[in-house]
């Protein structure tokens, strides 16, 4: 009698133990290629979304249009079917666009959202302006061959689905039913009120915006709300009149104890603001002067570069890094401190300290 039949490894589990015997050079070397693979596979079936229009083959597949085929017989979803055949008409229509697309200079998303305002006329003007520009620059360009919309500010309640345990695709679902069947929807799928906020603003708001978003640990998760809601606290707590004479009771309470205190507990004790800055050398703690000073000299940005000159372009979640490690006798001077985002000072600790010593402090990713 045989033994009990062992479970066939299926891919996704030979694959990714195949990876992890790489080398971190192969590792980066194989990536990337399967990178350019793929970009070349995409421009590939640019050409082919092309040529299936061109042939109407999808109509003896039973197919009604090339979106029609790409959404039930290649199985791209809605989204994705929809910036392909855009982005494969506007390169039949200016093939100059192939040799950007094969340079990375543009991508599908941008030539599938500069379709329908592109003509011969402003052509070279538009492709020109979308050459490296990000999604933003390329939205806004959008902007300007679109009709004036006029705004206003606004503020009105909303029902909107709570969060719930069931699944994405139920509730998707039926979001998409609500419209048909809206007694029904509100009955089956739990809601909570919101406020829907509305107002125009300029670039200066939303380079402060992003700029406060940037100073704030993990602000990149927080929502647009949360965001305001910080910086609004904030504002109120600095300069209400109620907030400053809390404070200022706040203050008279603590001196008049620091008084009282002063006698009995000595000032050397752990009590007394005195004891803290006297030792304030001997403490990793990094006075707030200095992370200022470091914040500025690294312009707000992952001071890490890589071996070919490369910067990281990291402007979230930064951390104040010893380059001569404080456990190691490193000081707060200017000269040994450095701007580093998360990623880059766990790598910094792991090449000194070495691995084992700093794997048990990091969180599982």
């Amino acid at each position: 009698m045989g033994g009990p039949a062992v479970p066939a490894l299926n891919e996704d589990q030979i694959f990714p133990a195949l990876l992890r015997k790489l080398s971190d050079s192969d590792f980066i070397d194989q990536m990337e290629s399967t990178a350019g693979v793929e970009h070349s596979s995409t421009i590939k079936m640019l050409h082919f979304i092309n040529d299936l229009e061109r042939r109407k083959l999808f109509l003896d597949l039973g197919c009604s249009s090339v979106f029609d085929y790409c959404v039930r017989r290649i199985k791209y979803s809605s989204s994705q079917a929809g910036r392909r055949i855009q982005a494969a008409r506007c390169a039949r229509r200016y093939p100059e666009v192939w040799a950007l697309l094969r340079t990375r200079e543009v991508c599908v998303t941008t030539l599938a959202l500069i379709e329908p305002i592109i003509t011969d006329d402003n052509k070279d003007d538009i492709i020109q302006r979308v050459r490296g520009a990000s999604r933003r620059e390329v939205e806004r360009l959008l902007s300007e061959y679109r009709p004036p919309t006029a705004l206003r500010d606004r503020i009105r309640y909303v029902q909107v689905p709570s969060p719930s345990p069931r699944s994405v695709d139920a509730a998707l679902l039926d979001r998409r039913c609500a419209r048909a069947v809206p007694e029904i929807w509100r009955d089956h799928v739990p809601t909570e009120e919101k406020v829907f906020v509305q107002f125009l603003a300029d670039d200066e708001f939303l380079t402060l915006f992003e700029e406060v978003r940037n100073l704030i640990p993990d602000g990149g998760d927080l929502t647009f709300a949360d965001l305001m809601k910080v910086a609004l606290t904030e504002y109120r707590d600095r300069y209400s009149p109620a907030a400053r004479q809390k404070r200022r009771e706040t203050k008279r309470v603590n001196g008049a104890a620091s008084v009282a205190d002063a006698g009995k507990t000595g000032a050397n004790s752990p009590d007394s603001h005195r004891w803290e800055w006297e030792g304030a050398t001997k403490s990793r703690h990094i006075p707030d002067e200095a992370r200022d000073k470091v914040f500025v000299r690294d312009r707000g940005q992952c001071s890490f570069v890589a071996p070919d000159g490369t910067q990281c372009e990291c402007r979230k979640g930064l951390q104040i890094d010893h380059i001569r490690p404080f456990a190691a006798g490193g000081t707060h001077e200017l000269s040994n401190l450095r701007l580093l985002c998360g990623a880059h000072n766990r790598l910094a600790a792991e090449r000194t300290m070495g691995k084992h010593v700093m794997q048990p402090f990091w969180r599982r990713q």
